[in-house]
């Protein structure tokens, strides 16, 4: 009711035949309807068109949309029959492609952990993964399981597969992709890490940049530093540690392994386990090596724990941690 409404009182506003009563109400309802609002310019290029390049209500819908479509000139003419039929119709048009269009619009599922945070979540296949301290990860939700799998990463997480013949599952992170078909495997693709790391705990995955393809087996790990004009793949097999588990998945268990690290490379993980960032204040703090795990310390301990194999301070205030001599 209130849509045909609108239409008579835009033919009387047209015509210079609406009451300042009538062009109150009719400013309501277009600013209670954002489609109806969007046609109003179309709509007065239609009243002011020559009656001959106006087409009659019951004309194609692509012979309306011709109509109007060019920039009209204003003509002393008028019908308001005629003009409030091609009006009508030619808001048919313009609300069936606005709907046309939104149609093609991709909707997105996006989901992230927050920083100092952990998340786990299961994908509409059935895969589960696990987000590890400010990671993002989203994907097309429309088809996602039965059409495709593709999904895309900025952060760390650990991937657990639903196997699907016909339907890989692809990661994209950074410039490197990543294809699997089930599986389990790690990714870290934090943005301004200089390398994409990919950890296989098993299954098999190929691991693509530009037109070079590595295959990795089970307990290997391929970095891709793609930050070079030429990317560099560096690919090993992992050792477990005592307690017969990889240090790249440590995280899954809420510990922080490292091993032979830099002071910067440290600060980098431990501002994505803590959510503090680091300030040296010379170079040579930020070579200093370390090695050890972190379990459930807070900032302060740990950082206390590092001071047990290099001498360094710290100072801690809220998110900003300085390291001195």
């Amino acid at each position: 009711m209130s849509n045909d409404r609108i239409w008579i009182l835009l033919g009387k506003q047209f015509s210079g035949d609406i009451s300042p009563e009538e062009l109150s109400e009719l400013e309501t309802l277009l600013k209670d309807d954002p489609e109806a609002a969007a046609s109003r310019e179309l709509a007065a290029a239609i009243w002011q068109a020559p009656m001959q390049e106006v087409p009659p209500a019951h004309d194609s819908k692509e012979r309306i949309w011709e109509a109007v479509s060019p920039q009209l000139q204003p003509s002393p003419r008028r019908s308001v029959v005629r003009r409030l039929a091609a009006v009508a119709a030619a808001a048919a048009v313009l609300t069936a492609a606005w709907v046309l269009w939104r149609s093609t619009i991709p909707a997105v599922q996006q989901l992230s952990s927050a920083p100092g945070g952990k998340s786990r979540v299961v994908l509409p296949d059935g895969s589960t993964v696990w987000l590890n301290s400010n990671t993002q990860l989203s994907y097309e939700k429309n088809g996602f399981g039965k059409q495709h799998r593709e999904i895309t990463l900025t952060g760390e997480a650990f991937f657990d597969i639903t196997k699907s013949e016909g339907t890989p599952f692809i990661i994209h992170a950074g410039k490197v992709n990543i294809r699997v078909l089930g599986t389990a495997f790690n990714v870290k693709a934090y943005t301004g890490d200089s390398a994409i790391s990919t950890t296989l705990v098993r299954g098999k995955i190929a691991v693509s940049f530009g037109e070079k393809t590595v295959v990795l087996q089970p307990e290997e790990k391929l970095m891709v530093q793609a930050t070079r004009l030429a990317p560099v793949f560096q690919q090993k097999h992992l050792e477990k540690d005592s307690s017969g588990q990889l240090r790249e998945i440590s995280w899954l268990n809420n510990k922080l392994a490292f091993d032979n690290e830099t002071f910067a490379g440290l600060a980098v993980k431990m501002h994505q386990w803590y959510g503090v960032t680091f300030y040296f204040e010379s170079a040579n703090l930020q070579q200093l090596r370390f090695s050890g795990i972190i379990d459930t310390e807070s900032i302060e301990e740990a950082l206390k724990m590092l001071q047990l194999s290099r001498h360094f301070n710290f100072r801690v205030n809220g998110k900003e941690v300085h390291i001195s001599n």
